[in-house]
């Protein structure tokens, strides 16, 4: 689009912008502006000002029965026009759980039907993200068809429909926790890389094996007391993704195609984005070392995903089955030796070297 939109935390400067803004929803009969902070019901701008500054802090909006929230302004970047207007809330409590969502958001009446909340969504989204908001939710009514085609333009997947005052609202989510297996979140460490995926279909394995081979890092990532390393130079990392399946495996080798050691990530769901394998992270992760040794990473982060109702009571609970099921097996030194066979195996094949299988 070549309005391109950019989110502004508001201030006196806009007063005049905002004024305006308001009225126009008035004069199209709307009685609400949502996202908008109370904007709608706040007599002065001074007030209102206030009341969103109040809103950034958690003791000041727990006082009020309110989750801390973050307010923006979208402005069109080429007439720096006001074009709509959305508020990021940092948590949920029961009702925004069920009913309200993670973000509102209003487009002005003028600018409808242009293209611009998906695209101030998007924004919201980036911003979301710096707020730790990993899982976001976002709700509609069933006949605003136009506010669920956004959501889903930006990756909402509907969860269900719930009812309230005899209206259907339909609950998306958003993970903002998908890991690809061609290392694009892994940007800023990885300088250098190649990507190959196959899809294989046998008695042996059914999904996706992928081959980052990394040929120059900015740092080397080294881990445990004995500073074991995972990522550097000449690295070559073999990804699994077995179909319906709730985990996918990372095998880093190092440079000499040792094996470093297996990193099972849970996941909500494995998928593909345009052939590109890719695993919605579900926090737990189980790493196993060859010499036996097993870890099980992030339950923090789990609960404290689960506290902010990201992450529902059925996820949390299967999370910590998948985990307990690799860490059983992980025990099993026949299982072990099978998977170093079975890596090793897929890293020659992908990698293109003589392999007799």
């Amino acid at each position: 689009m070549k309005d391109e939109l950019e989110l502004i935390f508001p201030s006196k400067e806009y007063k005049e912008q905002i004024g305006e803004f308001k009225q126009e929803f008035i004069q199209n009969n709307e009685n609400e502006i949502p996202g908008g902070g109370g904007l709608e019901r706040e007599e002065t701008f001074e007030t209102w000002m206030q009341k969103i500054n109040d809103d950034l802090s958690e003791e000041k909006s727990k006082a009020r029965g309110r989750v801390p929230s973050v307010l923006y302004l979208a402005f069109r970047k080429r007439d720096k026009r006001l074009i709509g207007i959305i508020q990021i809330r940092c948590a949920l409590n029961e009702y925004l759980f069920e009913f309200g969502g993670h973000i509102g958001d209003s487009i002005r009446p003028s600018e409808r039907n242009k293209g611009y909340s998906t695209k101030m969504i998007s924004l919201a989204l980036q911003e979301a993200k710096k707020l730790g908001i990993e899982n976001v939710l976002m709700t509609c009514n069933k006949n605003n068809v136009a506010s669920a085609r956004t959501i889903i333009k930006n990756g909402g997947k509907l969860e269900n429909e719930v009812i309230e005052d005899n209206r259907i609202v339909q609950r998306y989510w958003i993970t903002l926790k998908k890991r690809y297996a061609d290392g694009r979140n892994k940007a800023k460490d990885i300088l250098e890389s190649n990507f190959k995926n196959l899809r294989i279909d046998n008695d042996e394995f059914k999904g996706n094996i992928s081959l980052l081979t990394i040929k120059r890092v900015r740092k080397e990532w080294r881990i445990d007391v004995e500073k074991r390393c995972i990522l550097a130079n000449d690295y070559n990392w073999l990804e699994i993704y077995p179909d319906g399946k709730n985990f996918c495996i990372t095998t880093m080798f190092d440079e000499n195609d040792n094996i470093a050691e297996w990193y099972f990530d849970i996941a909500r769901e494995i998928g593909e984005d345009d052939g590109i394998p890719y695993e919605d992270d579900l926090y737990l992760d189980v790493v196993i070392v060859p010499d036996g040794r097993i870890h099980l990473l992030d339950e923090d982060e789990l609960k404290s995903a689960y506290d902010r109702k990201e992450v529902r009571k059925e996820e949390y609970e299967m999370a910590y089955k998948v985990a307990n099921e690799i860490i059983e097996k992980g025990k099993n030194k026949k299982y072990l030796d099978e998977l170093t066979k079975f890596t090793t195996k897929y890293l020659k094949i992908l990698r293109g070297d003589e392999y007799v299988l």
